[in-house]
């Protein structure tokens, strides 16, 4: 959203926690980042009372971040730091958006939508959940529509056809262990296993075709490269999969809040986009069983591959970014 943003010529700013990943993502891509130091509401009495007074001070800086920027519009994402910087822009008059990546939305979301202009949904059903809502899709970027196969197999190195596992940022313990047990004799296709920072000092392989990586940024030329892919069920993983038109197993975190990994990947097999495998059933044989049995599968691999493609929003980074571009004027309009 934000290169959709700056390629309008729009001056682009990030506020985020200290603790969140985007302390290193965002410098990474040019932008300029506010850190707020910010905790969960969870924990016993004194471990709330603590977060709360952070959320505080975190109010308080957001004000003087927000004059000094003078933003003419202000988006949350979800997180620690979406909330106070929503609270912190509307009472400044600033026009306020989140954007609501989930099928159920979370805790801050529902919390700060009562704050905000508009809230742009990524999932029709999540509308339902919160006021003054609209569709949006899942901002996704452009590489992942873009990629081939065949450059992304040359690019990387892989032999075909490729297996691509990978659990998100954070990793997923018990889809890598399966994953290490059950690639380990050689098979006849090439397994990358994108395990994250977390789990890949766990992790070791014999077998010269199973590729374990600790993280990448060039994902999408991974996701391009497979003829299958594995996955947990957030949406970012869901719509960069889809943007590539790939053929999906997709494995919910059944502690997600609001259970809302289950309902993202609902919205996909309840389609015949993809093939669920509850967390439950992970294990090596039940991993390499459905690996293989799409592998040899080629109509059925290709029907999921097309539909998982006819659920991508290309459009969604420049919908969010024409409303928020438009913001102070819908407001002169309404007389406000």
């Amino acid at each position: 959203m934000a290169d959709s943003l700056r390629a309008k010529g729009t001056r682009v700013e990030f506020v985020g926690a200290t603790s969140g990943i985007e302390a290193d993502l965002v410098p990474k891509r040019g932008y300029k980042l506010h850190s707020l130091p910010l905790k969960a509401m969870s924990g016993g009495p004194v471990a709330r009372v603590w977060a709360a007074s952070l959320f505080l001070r975190a109010i308080s800086r957001c004000r003087k971040i927000v004059r000094d920027f003078e933003p003419d519009a202000v988006l949350g994402v979800g997180g620690y730091a979406s909330a106070p910087a929503v609270v912190a822009a509307r009472m400044l008059g600033v026009p306020t958006f989140l954007h609501e990546q989930n099928s159920v939305p979370g805790r801050v979301n529902r919390f700060a939508s009562r704050f905000t202009k508009q809230v742009l949904v990524t999932f029709p059903g999540a509308a339902e959940h919160l006021p003054r809502a609209a569709w949006a899709g899942m901002p996704t970027r452009p590489e992942f529509f873009g990629a081939s196969r065949e450059d992304a197999l040359r690019e990387l190195g892989l032999e075909p056809p490729v297996v691509l596992i990978f659990g998100g940022s954070g990793g997923a313990l018990k889809i890598n262990m399966a994953a290490a047990e059950a690639f380990r004799e050689t098979p006849p296709y090439t397994v990358v296993q994108i395990a994250g920072r977390r789990d890949f000092p766990r992790l070791s392989t014999e077998n010269p075709r199973h590729v374990i990586l600790e993280y990448v940024d060039d994902i999408w030329r991974y996701v391009a490269a497979a003829e299958v892919v594995v996955i947990r069920a957030g949406a970012g993983s869901l719509f960069d999969v889809a943007a590539a038109g790939r053929a999906a197993v997709v494995i919910p975190f059944p502690y997600a809040a609001g259970d809302h990994q289950l309902h993202n990947a609902r919205y996909f097999t309840e389609r015949d986009a993809a093939e669920l495998l509850p967390n439950s059933e992970v294990n090596a044989w039940n991993l390499r069983q459905r690996v293989e049995a799409l592998l040899g599968d080629d109509e059925r691999r290709e029907r999921l591959a097309g539909r998982m493609g006819e659920l991508a929003t290309p459009g969604a980074a420049d919908a969010v970014a024409e409303k928020l571009l438009n913001a102070e004027d819908e407001d002169r309009e309404d007389g406000r």
